[in-house]
């Protein structure tokens, strides 16, 4: 794996898990809440997209899809909820994947030099 996707990997982790704060928050009206996720989180993300594995960038392109609509038929909490839990499951990859490639290289580390 590329120092690239790495690095977009750890950026879509952050992304995801803040975008999933947002939308769990009963301190942000939901729809307010999906449009911030949605400038803020959703787009950076698919913009690096071709930085991330393909499926990511796939559950990505899905969940963004998913956005789109739900705006035609009005933004929900129940819609909040439900991509949340979308983010949730992209995030719950995203980890492995980085658990998957940190794990060996920092058992290379020489020990006297770290």
């Amino acid at each position: 794996m590329q120092w690239d996707s790495a690095i977009s990997l750890a950026f879509a982790a952050e992304k995801l898990f803040e975008a999933a704060q947002l939308l769990t928050s009963d301190l942000v009206p939901a729809n307010r809440a999906l449009e911030i996720v949605h400038e803020h989180h959703l787009v950076p993300l698919l913009d690096n997209g071709n930085f991330l594995p393909e499926p990511v960038r796939n559950q990505l392109l899905e969940a963004q899809r998913s956005y789109d609509s739900a705006v035609s038929k009005g933004l929900t909490r129940d819609f909040a909820r439900h991509l949340a839990s979308e983010l949730m499951r992209i995030l719950s990859d995203v980890t492995a994947t980085l658990k998957r490639i940190s794990g060996p290289s920092l058992l290379t580390l020489d020990r006297r030099v770290a």
